[in-house]
């Protein structure tokens, strides 16, 4: 399952989403993560989330993983550019993973 979510989306009704939200953020000294769009580094610069990129496994739903776009790319990339984008961070998370069909 993948979710796009707005940073300033609450996920008070999704706690596996916020609780992996919240990790994101208090670890961004460590990890130093960047925007999966423009490459933009989350530490130590101007760069602020935009939006989440959440994906749980089938079968795991206590594992997200977590990635982000910056507001810029969130604001200004086509939906076909941001779901490519989200498609090629999935595929390297779980290269012979698939995609459900949503129905």
């Amino acid at each position: 399952m993948t979710h796009l979510v707005a940073a300033n989306e609450p996920l008070d009704d999704h706690a596996t989403l916020r609780n992996a939200v919240l990790h994101w953020r208090t670890n961004l000294d460590v990890r130093q993560p960047i925007c999966i769009g423009c490459k933009a580094r989350f530490f130590g610069t101007d760069a602020k989330v935009g939006a989440f990129l959440l994906s749980t496994p089938v079968g795991g739903p206590d594992i997200v993983a977590t990635s982000a776009f910056c507001t810029s790319c969130h604001e200004t990339l086509p939906l076909s550019e941001v779901d490519a984008i989200s498609t090629r961070v999935l595929r390297a998370l779980s290269p012979n993973g698939r995609f459900l069909d949503a129905r």
